[in-house]
């Protein structure tokens, strides 16, 4: 496809090529805000809320998101193929509905009940965002020609939005002294302003899905054990990146940080997430092992700077991984997009989540009773000789699978008639 405009009016199933041109930017635009208040501005704060306000332990923590996981193992393909069939819009704005709701769960009914309802709500409104919005901007770039821009225009959107969030970051929890709930009912509004930022979205005219979505049969990816392998170890990767979260920010509680100050530290991860945003294209443009390489140090790193029992250290780590993790999927979802440019992308781009989620349920409750039984740092220990075992499969397997040359035996993957 060209890279350049035809002046001359075309129309797009009815609708000008102007007019197009037209949604597609302002949805490049908005998106911005997405990626700002998508952003939980609490993070640090929620398993210390819980274990204060609603009397969870470790292992309840463990549990929770453990169930977390579980909703999103559910939900995030069908949201995905939701946002195919029906809208990229329309599930941002349930997204940003649900996310709502769930805050202010927390808020309202802070008991194991109200937590458990409102992780529901959380993890069903964060698999209504996955992939609908990253489409939606591929979407908005096929209509401008340009994309091949998506891992320069995703990261370009990722900084500025993570410079706002700093600012949120640095500020929000520091409420926490003042009433428990405050960083949460400022969440709430945060997510509300996602909603409002996705009601004046549109969808670009795109090809709908015409075809049947099938589920891939099992014994032909089985067959074709690099596959298999990819997606066992790309799930187990990403999930020791997610898995570990709430745990780390109770490590730096133990270790000596009071909880107001945890937010600098995500905040700091933002401003270098913001300043590694124009980097991210040549990240890119680095081979694909290297790359790996790069992914899988920065996950170890974290850790061992755990298992190393140094507050300021784990601090240093935490947030150059954290800067790191915000655009990491950008890369792997610019290699899937390029392979399978089909009318699925939503769903595809799900399913890549889908295989964190699938082994977040049982990582999230390795670590916690790792951490239950050995302690925190010598349970941050064993999983980071269990992520260093997997490591070079990972790294096998990734390769394999994007460098392939014959198509997957997946439906979705490549359906001639629903092509974009």
């Amino acid at each position: 496809m060209s890279c350049g405009f035809d002046p001359r009016p075309r129309h797009f199933f009815g609708l000008s090529f102007m007019n197009q041109l037209t949604l597609a930017n302002r949805n490049i635009k908005l998106y911005v805000f997405v990626r700002i208040f998508a952003k939980r501005v609490f993070l640090p704060l929620s398993a210390i809320y819980f274990m204060d306000s609603a009397g969870f332990t470790i292992r309840d923590i463990g549990i929770l998101a453990a169930f977390y996981s579980l909703v999103q193992l559910v939900a995030e393909v069908p949201t995905g193929y939701f946002a195919d069939r029906v809208g990229r819009v329309a599930s941002l704005r349930l997204g940003g509905l649900s996310l709502t709701i769930a805050t202010l769960c927390f808020v309202l009914f802070p008991s194991h009940a109200g937590i458990f309802t409102g992780v529901f709500f959380e993890a069903l409104g964060y698999s209504f965002l996955g992939g609908a919005g990253e489409a939606m901007i591929h979407d908005s770039l096929v209509v401008k020609g340009q994309e091949h821009e998506y891992t320069k225009v995703m990261s370009r959107t990722m900084s500025i939005s993570l410079v706002a969030n700093a600012i949120l970051l640095a500020l929000v929890p520091m409420t926490y002294a003042l009433n428990p709930r405050y960083p949460f009912i400022i969440g709430a509004l945060a997510y509300f302003a996602l909603f409002m930022a996705a009601v004046f979205m549109r969808d670009v005219t795109r090809t709908t899905p015409t075809a049947k979505f099938f589920w891939p049969v099992l014994s032909q990816v089985v067959g074709k054990r690099f596959v298999l392998l990819f997606g066992l170890t790309f799930g187990i990767i990403g999930a020791l990146y997610i898995a570990p979260t709430d745990f780390v920010f109770v490590a730096l509680r133990e270790y000596g940080i009071a909880p107001a100050y945890l937010g600098w530290i995500i905040a700091a991860s933002s401003v270098v997430g913001a300043a590694m945003g124009p980097f991210i294209p040549f990240l890119r443009s680095l081979k694909l092992s290297s790359y790996i390489l790069i992914d899988l140090f920065v996950l170890v790193s974290l850790y061992l700077a755990v298992f190393s029992h140094s507050a300021s250290l784990l601090a240093v780590v935490l947030t150059a991984s954290l800067g790191f993790w915000r655009y990491r999927k950008i890369i792997y979802q610019s290699y899937l997009l390029h392979k399978y440019p089909g009318a699925y992308k939503a769903t595809l781009l799900s399913t890549m989540s889908n295989l964190e989620q699938l082994n977040n349920v049982w990582l999230t409750l390795a670590i916690a009773s790792s951490v239950a039984y050995l302690g925190i740092a010598h349970g941050f220990g064993i999983m980071a000789i269990f992520a260093l075992l997997i490591a070079p499969i990972y790294l096998y397997a990734t390769l394999r699978f994007f460098r392939r040359t014959t198509p997957l035996p997946v439906a979705l993957a490549n359906p001639p008639q629903d092509i974009v």
